[in-house]
């Protein structure tokens, strides 16, 4: 939402941003909203989790004001366009990327400038029919202004400040993630130099010293990352940073230079401890996951391996065993996280549920948060799943964290 602020900033639009997940859903607010700023267009984004909430905002805009164009964009709008355009009080959806989308959509609402036809990635109405335009190609990320973070309560977030280091999505086509799906594996980077000149801004502006670089897969070309690392020495001044990739995409020799060039954390998805899981979902094997996790350590890099339960294959014994391995790797010096496998729209799991044997327990979209049991396979049932995640919590000694199911620090 910040680049999509930013580019309607930069075309001449006067632009206010709400964030519902840090205030909590308050509808009172919404209809002060309405009525103190009376905006003509309202975008929302929605993950899976947040859209039954972007409903309930939408329903609410449109009662107090029919006239309230509502646009809706996002993870979920992105991957089901049809199932969330259908609702009456959704106008429009934005497929994919929607800094440019945004722009010439509100020009067309406010000045009748080109068509609805010629806006890429865009869904509308017409004559009861949905439309949904075709995406253009994957932006340039160098031709998007910095992100508008001044139209947030930057001051009300725990988390570092973030900043995306590409755009797209990693080309990794792992079954139980929907980023292919949304971006079918298109990626492209920011030069090294971009990215610096966000980071001098953001040190010169907001006075930090750690950010976390948005990227599936930070490490992928590691050519680009040495780039990156000379680019930093140009900061003139200590930044902390951490990032996440694969386990098969980092050597010792890469980790020590990004140690010295300030990384102080890194998170790989690992998802199973089980190498025949390993070799079925995510294509590493497990003797990679310990030796980038005491690279990582050797070089004064925090590790955080992140795990989820249950696949497909999985039976009581599998997941004995990668409670072993979060154990083993935890007693290497690492953080653990552990989720539920949520299937999410657009994914292989989805969308072959019913020939991998899995059964949804729930059409309930928020409660896709990675936190519910919402399915089960041939071979475990959700108490069987549940009860086994206690059992793995208990032996680490896990506890209930707001980014996972459960956390070791």
């Amino acid at each position: 939402m910040t680049y999509a602020a930013a580019a309607l900033l930069n075309a001449g639009h006067l632009v206010i941003a709400v964030d519902f997940n840090i205030s909590g859903l308050n509808l009172r607010r919404v209809d002060r909203i309405v009525e103190h700023d009376k905006p003509a267009v309202v975008g929302i984004s929605a993950m899976t989790e947040t859209y039954p909430n972007a409903l309930v905002i939408a329903r609410r805009l449109k009662e107090i004001d029919p006239s309230v164009t509502i646009v809706m964009g996002g993870a979920h709008p992105s991957i089901i366009p049809c199932e969330v355009l259908v609702e009456e009080s959704v106008d429009y959806v934005i497929v994919g990327a929607g800094e440019t989308a945004m722009v010439q959509l509100v020009s067309y609402l406010a000045d009748r400038e080109g068509t609805l036809e010629e806006i890429a990635g865009l869904g509308y109405k017409r004559d009861g029919i949905l439309c949904v335009n075709e995406r253009g190609p994957l932006p340039n990320p160098e031709d998007l202004p910095y992100p508008a973070r001044e139209v947030f309560p930057l001051d009300l977030y725990t988390n570092s400040i973030t900043v995306l280091t590409a755009t797209g999505s990693c080309p990794y086509k792992c079954p139980f993630c929907s980023a292919a799906s949304i971006w079918e594996g298109r990626r492209r980077a920011r030069s090294p130099e971009y990215i610096v000149g966000e980071l001098q801004l953001l040190i010169n502006d907001y006075g930090i010293d750690h950010v976390f670089f948005t990227d599936d897969l930070f490490t992928l070309n590691k050519q680009w990352v040495y780039r990156l690392l000379g680019a930093l020495d140009g900061l003139g001044q200590p930044l902390a940073w951490e990032c996440a990739t694969r386990v098969d995409l980092v050597d010792g020799e890469l980790l020590r230079a990004m140690a010295a060039g300030g990384c102080s954390g890194i998170q790989f998805g690992v998802e199973s401890g089980c190498q025949d899981i390993l070799d079925s979902v995510k294509g590493i094997s497990k003797e990679q996951v310990r030796t980038a996790v005491d690279a990582a350590v050797k070089v004064g890099i925090d590790p955080v391996c992140s795990f989820m339960v249950p696949f497909p294959e999985d039976t009581r014994e599998t997941l004995q065993e990668t409670g072993e391995f979060m154990q083993a790797l935890y007693q290497a010096g690492s953080k653990i996280l552990l989720s539920y496998t949520s299937p999410y729209p657009g994914t292989y799991f989805y969308d072959h549920a019913r020939e991998l044997g899995l059964k949804m327990l729930t059409d309930k979209w928020d409660e896709f948060d990675a936190k519910h049991v919402i399915m089960e396979t041939r071979h475990l049932s959700a108490a069987e799943i549940e009860a086994a995640v206690g059992t793995i919590a208990r032996q680490i000694g896990m506890h209930w964290s707001t980014e996972s199911e459960y956390s070791r620090n």
